[in-house]
């Protein structure tokens, strides 16, 4: 029963991360790794209880009526989200680029929305699409997670790979939180795929996940720049920054996406109008900065 339930679980992630398109059975059961025979008993009781819908000719599956009736719930269980979406509404009309609001699921990252016009610089995330909380995904919940539990997180990750991370968020956490938020930048390869498109293609993939967090070590050791030098131009994929709920824990994360070219100088001004919004959600909802002692050792 927990299996069915967790692949039920896992057709609604990936419906809801790809709700523009429509997919048959042989298709949803290739992409998330389930046998047709356990995927087809999924989807029947899924489309019985209106979470999916078929389609009576091409025979393929959409997101169905229950499950935008248990979005419209869960909008009003958080109310963090719905004040985000008007805020990230706001900074996507006043900068000119999209903004994203994230919030941490387990060991994921969740996007819950995207406000803006598409660059069309990259892939872009998309609602309901889940991607690994590992750097250098997710900054801003890492460097404010609390010690102990980053210790947890970090003793789940591959054993090979363990001080490496610890070293990266001592070095890379304190800068983050000095600043207030965090930067990336863009890897604007073109025969690059992005970790956003991999995962939404093959959101199920261990092997994939597991080797995100080599390749970050391998191959983008400058993503988070510790320091901007003022006259040096970057490529600035991101600004994000978190929103905090009254247990001073990060409930939500705003990001500014696909900013470009801009110098060192010019990235603190550039996060001010993100600042600004984090901040007025923090008081919104009675948010308060967290006060660990980040002397601990990871």
């Amino acid at each position: 029963m927990a299996l069915s339930a967790r692949r039920a679980l896992q057709v609604l992630d990936f419906l809801t991360a790809n709700q523009r398109g429509t997919f048959t059975l042989s298709e949803l059961s290739r992409v998330l790794a389930v046998s047709p025979g356990s995927m087809f008993a999924v989807l029947k009781v899924m489309a019985d209880e209106g979470y999916v819908s078929r389609h009576p000719r091409h025979k393929t599956y959409t997101l169905g009526p229950a499950a935008a009736a248990v979005g419209h719930a869960a909008a009003d269980a958080h109310p963090v989200i719905e004040l985000a979406r008007l805020e990230m509404v706001d900074l996507a009309e006043s900068t000119g680029f999209e903004c994203s609001g994230t919030v941490q699921v387990g060991r994921d990252v969740l996007c819950i929305a995207v406000e803006g016009k598409p660059t069309g610089r990259s892939v872009e995330l998309a609602p309901g699409q889940r991607i690994p909380l590992q750097p250098p995904i997710g900054q801003p919940f890492l460097a404010w997670m609390p010690p102990v539990e980053g210790r947890d997180w970090i003793t789940e990750l591959p054993e090979d790979l363990q001080e490496r991370v610890a070293d990266y968020l001592r070095s890379h956490g304190p800068v983050v939180r000095q600043r207030g938020y965090s930067v990336g930048l863009d890897d604007l390869r073109p025969d690059r795929p992005s970790v956003s498109q991999k995962l939404a293609e093959h959101p199920n993939d261990a092997g994939l996940r597991e080797s995100l967090l080599q390749q970050f070590f391998e191959e983008l050791p400058d993503y988070a720049v510790l320091e901007f030098e003022p006259d040096v131009v970057y490529n600035v994929g991101n600004i994000a920054v978190p929103v905090f709920d009254p247990d001073g824990r990060v409930a939500f994360c705003l990001t500014l996406l696909h900013l470009g070219e801009m110098t060192g100088r010019a990235i603190p001004a550039a996060a001010q109008p993100v600042i600004a919004s984090a901040q007025l959600l923090t008081r919104q909802i009675g948010g308060r900065a967290p006060n660990h002692d980040w002397a601990e050792s990871l």
